[in-house]
C-alpha cells in the first residue's frame, strides 16, 4: 500500500468547512502528516476526489502572485477547493443561510446551493428525468422566488423537501424531478 494511502482523507479534513486553494491545502497536510507528499500523489489525489464529487472548484486565488499585476499563465497552486455536502441537514442549513440578514453568509450559501442545483440537475438530465428548456441560473432563481414567496410554515415544509431532493439520500432524485416540474409550469 502507498505511504499516503490516506492522503484523501487528509485532504478532506484540512479543507473542512473553509475553501483553500491548493498551495494551502499541500502545506497544511505537510505540516499535519509530516509526510513529504510529492505534487504527483496530491494531484492524484485531488483530481480523483474531485472525480468523484467529493470536492468542488470554489475559485481562484490571486494572491499566490504576491503583487504581480500582469498575470499571463495560470498556476494551479491558485486553484480554490472545498468539500461537497450532499447531506440533507448540511444542504437545509445553507438554505437557512440564504435567508440571512448577512450578505456575505447568504452569498457565500447561494453559490454553494447553486453548484448543488447544477449537479442535481445535470444527473437528472443524464438519467433523462427531466427536459430543460431553462437554463439552471434560471430555474434555481424561479425555485428559490416560489420558496420566498410563501408564508413561514410553507416555506419550512418546502425548504425541507428542497433540502431532501438536493441530498444524495434516496429518492432525493424523484422529489427534485417532481420540484422542477411544478416549478416548470410558473412564468417568470
Amino acid at each position: 500500500m502507498p505511504k499516503n494511502y490516506n492522503l484523501r482523507d487528509i485532504i478532506l479534513e484540512v479543507i473542512g468547512e473553509e475553501e483553500l486553494s491548493k498551495k494551502k491545502i499541500l502545506e497544511e497536510i505537510r505540516i499535519k502528516s509530516k509526510i513529504a507528499t510529492s505534487d504527483k500523489t496530491f494531484n492524484e489525489s485531488l483530481m480523483g476526489l474531485l472525480r468523484d464529487g467529493k470536492i468542488y472548484i470554489a475559485g481562484y486565488d490571486f494572491n499566490i502572485y504576491d503583487g504581480v499585476k500582469r498575470i499571463q499563465s495560470i498556476r494551479p497552486e491558485g486553484i480554490v477547493f472545498g468539500v461537497s455536502r450532499t447531506d440533507f441537514v448540511e444542504i437545509e442549513i445553507m438554505l437557512k443561510q440564504m435567508e440571512s440578514k448577512n450578505p456575505e453568509e447568504v452569498k457565500k450559501a447561494s453559490k454553494k446551493i447553486k453548484r448543488i442545483f447544477r449537479k442535481k440537475l445535470d444527473e437528472a438530465q443524464e438519467l433523462g428525468l427531466v427536459k430543460v428548456d431553462d437554463g439552471a441560473e434560471v430555474l434555481m432563481n424561479k425555485t428559490m422566488y416560489y420558496l420566498h414567496s410563501k408564508s413561514k410554515d410553507q416555506r419550512h415544509a418546502l425548504r425541507n423537501k428542497l433540502a431532501w431532493s438536493l441530498s444524495n439520500s434516496r429518492g432525493s432524485l424523484d422529489l427534485f424531478k417532481d420540484i422542477l416540474s411544478y416549478i416548470s409550469t410558473f412564468d417568470s
